[in-house]
């Protein structure tokens, strides 16, 4: 388990490093517009429809142009004596809605593991897990937007969710 956190770890702080630049990046004239070479982090928090628990996730997105970006994954979730905790790489597309400047669709995938503690398990299990996700951000602000979507991380069952949350451009 340890093993599998650590080489995860490595393998993203390796991925983002291969994606730094050394020039700092102009600022951006908006949060969806002009992101390529920044940084976002998102807030966002739901329930999983099946199992049902509640669910938190944490996300940071390296803006490779204004359209990809990849990133860590972190999430968990909960009810009861059921719970899961993952983390993952993730690459996230998303091209600004035709006609709106404010609205962008995104869709992101990756690869990652995840543990799960379920009562009818002997012991928690670690597996690996592919998150794949869609959904809508609305531009708040030049630097704040709101997201809406959905989730499914696949395993040997399928989680599927829904989320809202927050970014932030940092």
């Amino acid at each position: 388990m340890k093993r599998m956190a650590i080489l995860t770890a490595l393998i993203l702080l390796i991925f983002m490093d291969a994606f730094a630049q050394d020039v700092e990046p102009a600022a951006p004239k908006s949060s969806l517009a002009a992101r390529s070479g920044y940084v976002s982090a998102g807030f966002s928090g739901g329930f999983m429809v099946d199992p049902d628990m509640t669910a938190g996730a944490v996300n940071l997105d390296y803006y490779v142009t204004d359209e990809v970006s990849v990133g860590p994954y972190f999430h968990i979730g909960g009810a009861g004596r059921n719970s899961y905790w993952g983390v993952s790489g993730q690459v996230k597309f998303s091209a600004p809605l035709a006609g709106s400047s404010n609205i962008r669709p995104y869709g992101t995938m990756g690869i990652g593991f995840i543990e799960l503690d379920f009562e009818d398990m002997d012991d928690p299990k670690t597996i690996y897990f592919f998150p794949v996700s869609g959904g809508l951000e609305f531009e708040l602000t030049d630097m704040l937007s709101f997201d809406a979507g959905a989730m499914f991380n696949i395993t040997e069952d399928t989680f599927a969710g829904l989320t809202i949350g927050l970014r932030v451009l940092l």
